[in-house]
């Protein structure tokens, strides 16, 4: 099996796991997931264009797709937006006091959530196009 769809398929799982996790309220972790998701969404991508690239910053990943893809400019605000939550989701210590799981919201959980469906959906049309 190509590489890029064991990426897409494991970017869907974070997805998934996001969405549960919407559910149950624990909004910092939907933040992470979503950026998971979407970091696995683009890496498939890169990987389907022969491109092996590892990190974690969404905006580094679009930055390699760019050249080669003309069409993910659109996602750039939005990959800044899931790159914050990569680091201080996980940890208290990325924050003066309080636990983590107190910094975010219902409405952040909701846009990562979003913006990451939109990415995937973007990298499942590329990365299963024949």
């Amino acid at each position: 099996m190509e590489r890029a769809t064991d990426l897409l398929a494991d970017a869907e799982d974070f997805l998934g796991a996001a969405q549960d996790l919407l559910a149950t309220g624990r909004w910092s972790k939907v933040c992470f997931n979503a950026q998971q998701a979407a970091e696995l969404a683009l890496t498939a991508v890169l990987h389907k264009l022969g491109i092996e690239r590892r990190g974690h910053a969404l905006t580094e990943l679009l930055d390699e797709i760019s050249r080669n893809l003309s069409e993910v400019e659109r996602f750039k605000d939005h990959a800044r937006l899931l790159d914050q939550y990569y680091i201080p989701t996980r940890y208290a210590n990325a924050f003066a006091s309080g636990p983590a799981k107190d910094k975010y919201t219902k409405a952040q959980a909701e846009e990562a959530l979003r913006i990451s469906s939109e990415i995937l959906d973007w990298a499942r049309k590329i990365v299963l196009q024949g």
